[in-house]
């Protein structure tokens, strides 16, 4: 996805929570101080002018209630833990994504169910 791809997305999650860049710079102030980023450069996101890292767009995605993991995937981004998990895996991972990615809504749940119930015996 583009910078521009992004930024309207970021937008029309912004606006759909009625909230200016200025509101979504004092959300993100009050849930991570340190890492929350101006209104210029929300307007910058937006606008495509600005790339922004992992750390930034998984609090924009907090702040906005959104999925940070695919709002990551939507900037082509993936946080830390998964990229870890490709890395370990990635003799394994690449094949499974290529032949999982036509399967449907209904058998993505059943593998999803699958997975966490092999998980939670492995524990």
């Amino acid at each position: 996805m583009s910078k521009q791809s992004l930024g309207v997305l970021v937008r029309k999650l912004r606006k759909g929570k009625d909230l200016s860049h200025r509101k979504l710079e004092k959300l993100m102030k009050k849930i991570d101080p340190e890492n929350a980023v101006s209104y210029v450069s929300l307007v910058h996101i937006e606008n495509g002018r600005f790339n922004t890292n992992r750390e930034t767009l998984s609090l924009i995605a907090k702040a906005l209630d959104y999925n940070i993991d695919a709002l990551l995937a939507e900037s082509e981004q993936v946080k830390d833990d998964v990229a870890e998990v490709i890395k370990e895996k990635a003799d394994i991972i690449p094949d499974f994504l290529r032949s999982a990615k036509n399967l449907s809504e209904s058998d993505w749940e059943k593998l999803s169910k699958m997975v966490i119930k092999m998980s939670t015996n492995n524990d």
